[in-house]
């Protein structure tokens, strides 16, 4: 099959390739190249000559020569992070893998496990001594990359880098644990402030906090050092917070696990003042697909969690930031959000937000559970013209979601899925197959018009 750039094979058996090669890696490194010679298309990689050089393929040639003569770890990590800068982690994340796998596992380690199970242990005649120490440098900075460009899972192969590195006897992991990289400024790695303590390590991805002194100027100083971190440093964006704090607060949430990181965001919400540093935190933290690293697979929760529900119960001008929350976060993986909605509304009814809320996370959870006390607390003329006017001004983009996926799934396109599944979560399973038959015949007089209107298509 024709292609249309050049692969590693090609600078192999080509002498004019190679020396293309050669030259795109001069220009990477010198940070010569215009903006015209990046290709961003899929697969990305660089034009040169009217040639175009696929990514992984120029920073797998680029190692490789490398290895050719006495291997430099900070030369490679130079180019290694050139490389990502012009095309992204994702780009060449398998690349590194692969070096790590070749240089290290497969050549020194045997696997005693299965293909899908593996176990390796260093082979008996295996000589850590010969490992080129660069190697262990630069294998540990490619698992630090993983953790703090990849994607939530990325740290298992970042793990797995770093037990092959410590079973060739070397330290570094350990010490990479303990102090971090030894990257980030000093004082947002260790901060001391007035009844507060903060230890960052960006090589576990860990931020330990501690608060001595309850007073708003405490959280304050937590919160700005936590955006700081976020915004001017490249620390791992899946992450743990681990805190403690002399008053033991947590949101009206059952079902939320009462971990340190909630206990901090519902604290820091009591004091007023702090709603737009705590609104600052959670812009800077949330992103998709990535995740609080010490809470469990079923409580699992975006980073930003906490923040944003501690500001959604702290008043209704928290809106926009709430809705932008639950547009993004993950909800195939993800169900605390669920547990949100319900807490909202058993606390305020079916508030316009509390309504924009169910329909943001119906459409965005694999299932919004029906309550019994529901369709008797929606039995409201204000609440039901509600309803239809947020069904009418959702936008394509909303519709978007899990529930459209599920609803692709099943050939049914009749109505807004989002729509229909905050409507199955109000009226409950029988009303949503009956279209709305009993609870439209029982209705009020006044509001059968509007039931009506809530339990037909829109197409």
């Amino acid at each position: 099959m024709a292609r249309d750039w050049l692969i590693l094979e090609d600078a192999q058996r080509d002498p004019a390739a190679s020396a293309l090669f050669d030259r795109v890696i001069a220009l990477v490194e010198a940070d010569e190249l215009a903006p015209h010679d990046v290709d961003t298309s899929y697969p990305r990689g660089f034009v040169v000559d009217g040639r175009k050089i696929l990514g992984s393929a120029l920073l797998d040639y680029g190692l490789r020569r490398r290895i050719a003569r006495e291997f430099d770890a900070l030369e490679a990590q130079e180019l290694t992070e050139r490389m990502r800068l012009l095309l992204g982690w994702d780009e060449i994340s398998y690349t590194l893998r692969l070096w790590a796998e070749s240089r290290l596992c497969k050549a020194y380690f045997v696997n005693t496990g299965t293909e899908w199970d593996q176990t390796w242990i260093l082979r008996e005649d295996a000589d850590p001594a010969q490992v080129p120490a660069d190697f262990l440098t630069f294998a540990c900075s490619i698992a630090i990359g993983e953790l703090k460009h990849g994607p939530s899972y990325a740290h298992v192969s970042a793990d797995r880098v770093f037990g092959w590195v410590t079973s060739l006897g070397s330290d570094l992991p350990a010490k990479l644990r303990k102090y971090g990289t030894g990257e980030l400024p000093m004082d947002l790695a260790d901060f001391r402030g007035d009844g507060v303590s903060v230890r960052a390590n960006d090589a576990l991805a860990v931020v330990r906090i501690t608060v001595t002194e309850e007073s708003e100027r405490s959280y304050r100083q937590v919160l700005d050092h936590l955006v700081r971190l976020l915004t001017t440093t490249d620390f791992p964006r899946t992450y743990a917070i681990e805190f403690r704090g002399p008053t033991k607060s947590y949101l009206p949430i059952r079902g939320v696990p009462k971990k340190g990181v909630h206990q901090l965001f519902a604290c820091a919400a009591t004091y007023p003042a702090l709603a737009p540093a705590i609104e600052n935190y959670a812009r800077a933290a949330m992103r998709e697909y990535s995740w609080y690293q010490n809470l469990d697979d079923v409580n699992c929760a975006m980073p930003g969690t906490f923040a944003a529900f501690a500001l959604a119960f702290a008043g209704s001008e928290h809106a926009p930031l709430v809705l932008d929350y639950l547009a993004l976060v993950d909800g195939e993986h993800q169900s605390v959000h669920g547990l949100f909605a319900e807490a909202y509304i058993d606390a305020h009814g079916f508030t316009p937000e509390a309504l924009a809320y169910m329909i943001a996370v119906a459409g965005n959870i694999q299932h919004l559970r029906h309550r019994k006390t529901y369709p008797a607390l929606i039995a409201d003329r204000a609440a039901l013209e509600t309803l239809l006017q947020l069904r009418a001004t959702r936008d394509a983009g909303a519709r978007s979601s899990i529930a459209a996926l599920r609803a692709n799934l099943i050939g049914d396109t009749r109505d807004d899925p989002g729509f229909r599944a905050a409507r199955y979560a109000i009226w409950g399973e029988r009303a949503e197959r009956e279209r709305g038959k009993r609870v439209i015949a029982s209705a009020p007089e006044e509001l059968c018009a509007l039931y009506e209107e809530v339990f037909a298509d829109v197409r």
